[in-house]
């Protein structure tokens, strides 16, 4: 066997190995974390309520939810969690808590769990671009009790804000948006972090784009939020962060607030990623009401 053939032999072992690592990273970044698991529900608060499932639109994903009506209420609202979260354990276990609040105040609350986390069904995540089915499927469920187009509202964290701007987006019948903690830019976030989050050097990474594409059909440098604030106008979106936050600068939030006229951004001084509600409830629901009753 001459050079050339073992040349050929060695090169075609590396791109079988480069890809395969790339692959493995790939796999790696939308696997869903443990959920540390709460024993609080819509019933710990006095409130009746009904287990739910619904699919996601164009999809057949079973999705768990759970849907407390208010009395004569005209408006509800999706609560969706973020990563490696549920309905029950989004802000370290105080979503129901944010729901009974909402139900307080006037509104019927659906609190959903997106594909693979919670009691949905599904194995990975893709960065809210997928899961804006998930989120559109809630606003199936809610049209299909009656609630009329224009009296929906959705309320997002983290990776439930890209979620619910994407289905935004292409759903008319949501009157307005509420992101918490969210991100502009996908890629801002990937690039910089990418060595300490995956121990690999760069060169790696266009190859993860790659059989990213290949696997999930969109590129990862294309999902950005902020990108669809203005196909959203001119509905009023809310976007909620921390001027600390350590996981999403609050950089994020600028990029987003300036992105069209119709966002109002407000920032608490302090409080850790997708934990707003639980460290200044008080704070966050006057901002959040205001919001969504104005006058």
């Amino acid at each position: 066997m001459d050079i050339v053939v073992w040349v050929l032999i060695v090169i075609l072992i590396l791109i079988i190995l480069y890809f395969g690592i790339c692959a493995y990273a790939v796999l790696t970044m939308t696997k869903i974390g443990d959920h540390p698991q709460y024993d609080q529900d819509p019933g710990s608060f006095g409130l009746a309520y009904e287990k739910v499932y619904f699919q996601s639109r164009g999809e057949k994903l079973r999705l768990a939810a759970w849907f407390v009506p208010r009395e004569n209420a005209n408006q509800a609202i999706i609560l969706v969690h973020g990563r490696n979260a549920s309905k029950q354990n989004a802000i370290s276990g105080r979503l129901p808590s944010l729901a009974a609040e909402c139900v307080k105040a006037g509104f019927s609350v659906l609190m959903m769990d997106l594909r693979g986390h919670g009691e949905s069904e599904g194995r990975r995540y893709t960065w809210g671009v997928l899961e804006r089915k998930d989120v559109l499927g809630a606003v199936d469920f809610l049209l299909e009790k009656g609630y009329l187009p224009g009296t929906i509202y959705v309320l997002g964290i983290s990776l439930g804000g890209a979620s619910v701007m994407f289905a935004t987006q292409e759903e008319p019948a949501i009157a307005r948006v509420v992101v918490d903690s969210t991100f502009a830019r996908l890629i801002d976030l990937v690039e910089p972090n990418w060595k300490k989050e995956s121990g690999l050097p760069d060169f790696f990474l266009p190859g993860v784009y790659f059989v990213w594409k290949t696997q999930y059909g969109f590129n990862l440098k294309d999902v950005a939020p902020v990108e669809a604030v203005s196909a959203i106008y001119p509905r009023p979106v809310l976007v909620l962060h921390s001027q600390k936050d350590e996981v999403i600068p609050v950089q994020q939030a600028y990029q987003l607030a300036k992105a069209s006229p119709q966002v109002q951004l407000h920032l608490f001084e302090d409080g850790d990623h997708a934990e707003l509600y639980r460290d200044h409830p008080q704070a966050y629901l006057k901002v959040l009401f205001e919001f969504l009753r104005p006058e």
